[in-house]
């Protein structure tokens, strides 16, 4: 399951975080004075618990579709060994950042239970949803769901 969680791998002078799952570390959430960003991982954690994913081209590239999806602008940078990462400035909203990692997850084939969620809640939406025109479909209780697989509350 995607999960966020502190880091230390860059600085010591701002927050750090990174969005990760079993054996991987799939992002990196920076907040400081120039806001709060959120960028690819090009390597492991120090402390050893989370690796970096192996096939860095599929991350960049299923992430630039999750942001183009969400209309989020982004940077191709390159960090100190250069490698190559994307970068985008993002809103700290821990269950959208969750959203967005599982979303990218799905695209790479990498399955786990936050990933599976998603596909049931997108079949759910297939299910319920009148054809294809992406608007919100109603559930109950003032429920919604997205094509996305996400449920908002009206």
């Amino acid at each position: 399951m995607a999960i966020i969680q502190t880091s230390n791998k860059l600085s010591l002078r701002q927050e750090e975080y990174c969005i990760c799952s079993e054996p991987y570390v799939f992002f990196r959430l920076i907040s400081d004075r120039d806001g709060v960003r959120l960028m690819t991982a090009t390597a492991s954690e120090d402390t050893g618990e989370y690796r970096v994913f192996g096939n860095q081209a599929s991350l960049i590239s299923a992430t630039s579709r999750a942001f183009e999806d969400r209309n989020l602008n982004y940077a191709t940078k390159k960090d100190q060994m250069g490698r190559a990462y994307i970068e985008t400035s993002v809103y700290p909203d821990k269950d959208d950042l969750l959203h967005l990692a599982a979303t990218v997850l799905d695209q790479i084939g990498f399955e786990d239970i936050s990933v599976l969620a998603l596909r049931e809640m997108k079949a759910i939406y297939d299910e319920f949803s009148v054809g294809d025109s992406g608007e919100y479909t109603y559930l109950s209780g003032g429920m919604w769901i997205t094509s996305d697989g996400r449920l908002i509350e009206k």
